[in-house]
């Protein structure tokens, strides 16, 4: 697992501080894959083979339920849904919530004011994710 990427799905409702400021500010942006849309993602994950993330990680979508429509997407194709993927949002809105993890979210976290909370909770997200083991993506 150690070496495997983030996908990070970083939509136009991240409001800041954002998952790509938290990794910036820890240094931990270097086997990141960054993209801005559900679309965006997919392509990549098709189009790269040999890209197969330990996670991905949905920020700012949410608010459009891209978020929600990513989770769907990720969880009903027979090759990407053992990727788990975590939830980022600016509130804990409990039907969001609970909606996330009717449909496969493997975490769910609010992000706070802080800056530095943020990025402790991203930190954690980070290590634990890319050491955990999970099953190929097949």
């Amino acid at each position: 697992m150690y070496g495997k990427p983030i996908l990070l799905i970083e939509g136009p409702g991240a409001r800041p501080p954002t998952v790509s400021e938290a990794l910036g500010q820890l240094g931990l942006t270097a086997n990141v894959v960054r993209c801005h849309s559900l679309g965006q993602a997919l392509d990549r994950l098709k189009s790269e083979r040999d890209l197969e993330p330990a996670v991905i990680v949905l920020d700012g979508l949410t608010e459009t339920h891209e978020g929600l429509n990513a989770l769907k997407a990720v969880k009903s194709s027979q090759t990407l849904r053992s990727i788990p993927v975590v939830v980022l949002a600016p509130s804990g809105e409990e039907q969001v919530v609970d909606e996330s993890f009717a449909l496969g979210a493997a975490g769910f976290v609010v992000k706070s004011g802080s800056s530095s909370e943020f990025a402790e909770a991203v930190r954690m997200i980070h290590e634990y994710w890319t050491l955990s083991e999970v099953p190929p993506c097949t």
